[in-house]
């Protein structure tokens, strides 16, 4: 089992990857759009919708990783119970809620899309349960250090 250091880097690691993987993404989706569109044999309209909403998304999805890898650097210099991881969480969870009603809307022109929307949305959900359980756990905390 890996230790808490270990695990903070290697989730570290694995959210640059994924920003790495996002940027290159954004490069090459217009290609494999087009491949896909072809591949499956679905309408050309299809493609126009893909691009449309993954573009969209695409900022909120690179806020997201970016405020993640804050979070996790704060976790790996010790200060998990902080304001800032509050702050980092309800950027996650914003993020996780746009791309869940940008799907959503976009369910109407393409099918899949809702699939993703109502995992966003349970993502949203659990961002948000966590960002309570880091508040709560902020003031007890708090009371723990005014306690002689």
């Amino acid at each position: 089992m890996l230790s808490q250091t270990k695990s903070a880097k290697l989730s570290l690691y694995l959210t640059d990857f994924i920003i790495a993987l996002f940027c290159a993404a954004a490069v090459f989706l217009p290609r494999f759009t087009k491949w896909y569109i072809t591949y499956m044999g679905r309408p050309a309209n299809v493609r126009t919708v893909v691009l449309a909403v993954c573009y969209t998304c695409l900022p909120f999805a690179l806020l997201a990783l970016f405020s993640l890898r804050q979070l996790l650097k704060n976790i790996l210099r010790g200060d998990t119970f902080v304001t800032d991881n509050i702050k980092r969480l309800n950027i996650l969870f914003l993020c996780c809620t746009a791309a869940a009603v940008i799907s959503f809307f976009s369910g109407y022109f393409y099918l899949p899309f809702y699939i993703i929307s109502v995992a966003a949305a349970f993502f949203s959900l659990i961002l948000r349960v966590i960002k309570n359980v880091f508040r709560s756990a902020i003031e007890i905390k708090a009371e723990n250090e005014l306690t002689i």
